[in-house]
């Protein structure tokens, strides 16, 4: 045995480069892309980068082509004129619609799984060209016509400059009245079911994406609140997204939002999670991020319940009980676990418990109590 001395050895990590395209791949894409009448560019977190989004937004403004983006490439469009928002299972009517007319989708980092595609359906009678620097997930959900192996900006840059050679129209696609029809919709459309017991999970969430700081990290946990999250709490860029649900399972919300704070200093961190979440895998670490001092804002939506169990049982006409839960008042529970707790029963105690956190200086725990039976499908 020898003592050695210890010597640091530098990272060997190699920055993401830029990656021409194989020109064969290149001008079968550009055929699809030139052939196209009502194109839509979609975008998911590979080409997620400032540098790809400046790319892609010159590639649609060029060939007249609306936006959208996967779920994990969420926000990376917002406040453009012609975004689409998410393209898929989640998407909005307008956006649907609007997919259904479209005959070409030009793919950038998008992995075209069954949840963006909805099962393919949303393809149907398109042509798809697919840019990705992963070569193996070209084809690897979706069929396409062509798959071009690159990075996101320089792929997109070079089919502009191709159509410009060619001397290639805009199509209109993203037409005026589309921009208007999209501006026209509000996510407040909705007959809010509030009571003095319990908040209408849609009310809720425009009120915390309202009052929480917009340059935030934004995780969720699984739960039945999942799908009104996904669309009506934003981020300021999707690398600012944790995705935790790539298994379905719930409790892993906690030591994904713990990392994200961690990994982002400076930027408050936003939880939301459900309360069988919560119990599996956030309880014990709530007072791991009041010991380490984080910035972290927990927004619980309790409906007393497993709800995706109780949603069957209620569809299938049964006795929901055994899904019931008689949890405790969370709010308490966090404040006795070091951080600030606030159980909600109605908008007013939630309208208190946001204007709270402006004056935060401790992990926030926000319990917001909600009716199992009032929690609608996304859009209704």
């Amino acid at each position: 045995m020898e003592d050695v001395p210890y010597r640091k050895v530098a990272p060997k990590l190699v920055e993401p480069q830029s990656v021409a395209p194989d020109p064969d791949a290149l001008d079968a894409a550009v055929g699809v892309v030139a052939a196209a009448r009502r194109p839509i560019v979609l975008a998911g977190r590979g080409a997620a980068t400032p540098r790809a989004r400046t790319a892609l937004l010159r590639l649609a403004e060029r060939i007249g082509a609306p936006v959208a983006t996967t779920l994990r490439g969420k926000d990376l469009f917002r406040g453009e004129r012609c975004n689409l928002d998410v393209f898929g299972t989640l998407s909005h009517d307008v956006a649907v619609e609007t997919i259904l007319k479209s005959d070409c989708v030009i793919a950038f980092g998008a992995g075209l799984n069954k949840w963006t595609t909805a099962e393919g359906s949303l393809l149907e009678d398109k042509r798809v060209a697919h840019v990705d620097l992963d070569r193996d997930s070209i084809n690897r959900f979706s069929p396409v016509d062509a798959g071009v192996v690159g990075d996101a900006a320089t792929v997109a840059d070079t089919i502009v400059e191709w159509l410009d050679r060619a001397g290639v129209s805009p199509t209109g696609f993203a037409s005026a009245d589309l921009a208007a029809r999209l501006a026209s919709r509000s996510p407040a459309d909705f007959t809010d079911r509030s009571t003095d017991e319990t908040v209408d999970i849609r009310t809720a969430m425009l009120r915390i994406d309202e009052e929480f700081p917009a340059d935030r990290n934004l995780v969720f946990d699984g739960g039945r609140f999942i799908f009104h999250a996904f669309t009506m709490l934003h981020c300021p860029e999707p690398s600012a997204y944790v995705h935790t649900v790539n298994f379905g399972s719930i409790g892993l919300g906690m030591g994904n939002a713990i990392g994200a704070a961690l990994g982002a200093p400076g930027r408050p961190t936003l939880l939301v999670t459900g309360d069988g979440g919560f119990m599996l895998g956030g309880l014990a670490e709530f007072n791991t991020a009041v010991r380490h001092g984080i910035d972290l804002v927990v927004v619980l939506f309790n409906d007393n319940a497993y709800g995706a169990e109780h949603i069957q049982f209620r569809t299938k006409g049964m006795d929901p009980a055994i899904s019931m839960f008689d949890w405790p008042d969370f709010g308490p529970v966090a404040t006795a676990l070091g951080g600030q707790g606030f159980t909600v029963r109605n908008p007013a105690e939630l309208d208190e418990a946001l204007a709270a956190l402006k004056n935060r200086d401790r992990p926030v725990l926000i319990e917001i109590k909600i009716d199992p039976d009032k929690v609608s499908d996304p859009g209704h």
